[in-house]
């Protein structure tokens, strides 16, 4: 066997972009003070991250030969016979994704759009939305680390670098299994998609309210814990109120 291409740009931008994205957001969650004006990129990246999901999923049915989902193998036997197979050294090499890797993608997708989801809910006071919306973080560091893991099993049983492939793009893999082209359009188009969603979510942003107006949807989103926000807005009602009184009397 040779080295061939096998993943197409599409799939490799995504995959760096959303490795770096989730890190920044998970590094700035855990070091930087909610009330920091820094806070704020920990938000625009998950909101970034939410959206090439959302691409990600439209490529993985109109995309390539092996960025397509029916081409993940998802069966409970098949993650159990490659299990087997890459403790002992004597697995099947896969070209596309193997079933570990095909679980894992479709759980981080899952993962990341439950973050947004929860990210949004947090932004109403929600207690549950904040709860569920670290376990999930935790979840994906969780996931991360076991992928991390796998690909270095991987790597030193079958003497293949698979990470290397998510660079260039080839695999050693039979020739009979590789994508006759990388898509380096759509790949820019991706990135254009992507580039055009952060800078208009950066745009939408008030810093004055410490609000966000999404892109196409138009909905404001209050960022940060909706409930203080709404305790301020309270108070500032009821000073006013006093003030109109005393001003009356």
């Amino acid at each position: 066997m040779k080295r061939v291409l096998i993943w197409d740009i599409p799939v490799r931008l995504f995959h760096w972009l959303l490795a770096g994205s989730f890190l920044g957001a998970f590094v700035i969650a855990n070091t930087v003070d909610d009330e920091s004006g820094l806070f704020v990129a920990h938000m625009w990246l998950g909101g970034v991250a939410a959206f090439m999901v959302l691409l990600r999923l439209v490529w993985g049915f109109v995309g390539s030969r092996h960025a397509r989902f029916r081409s993940f193998d998802l069966r409970p036997a098949a993650l159990a016979g490659y299990l087997r197979g890459a403790l002992s050294g004597k697995g099947e090499r896969r070209a596309g994704h193997n079933p570990a890797n095909a679980l894992a993608a479709i759980a981080m997708f899952a993962l990341v759009l439950g973050l947004a989801v929860t990210g949004v809910g947090m932004s109403t006071g929600s207690e549950a939305a904040e709860e569920l919306h670290e376990m999930l973080a935790f979840a994906m560091v969780a996931l991360v680390a076991l992928h991390v893991a796998g690909v270095a099993l991987h790597t030193v049983r079958h003497r293949d670098n698979i990470a290397l492939g998510m660079v260039d793009g080839r695999k050693e893999a039979d020739p009979a299994a590789a994508i006759p082209k990388a898509h380096a359009l759509v790949g820019l188009v991706f990135v254009g998609l992507t580039g055009l969603w952060a800078g208009g979510l950066y745009d939408g942003y008030d810093p004055a309210t410490h609000t966000v107006t999404i892109p196409l949807i138009g909905k404001t989103v209050q960022l940060g814990e909706g409930e203080e926000h709404e305790e301020h807005g309270e108070h500032g009602e009821h000073g006013e109120h006093e003030e109109h009184e005393e001003h009356d009397d």
